[in-house]
């Protein structure tokens, strides 16, 4: 089982956050804008909660 300590909060952020950039890339590279500035969005919020879940669980 996986526990949810601040190395997995922390891998699980940097995931999240190179997702976030490589779908901004795709904005530019993609004829499907609008789709892609859904999905970055969406994955950036949820980037920006683990962020701060992370800083939560080491504080």
């Amino acid at each position: 089982m996986v526990t949810l300590d601040h190395y997995t909060l922390g891998y699980v952020t940097f995931g999240l956050m190179t997702l976030s950039m490589l779908s901004g890339a795709f904005i530019f590279l993609s004829k499907k804008r609008q789709l892609w500035i859904k999905i970055h969005v969406l994955i950036s919020i949820l980037a920006y909660l683990f962020m701060v879940w992370t800083i939560w669980v080491v504080r």
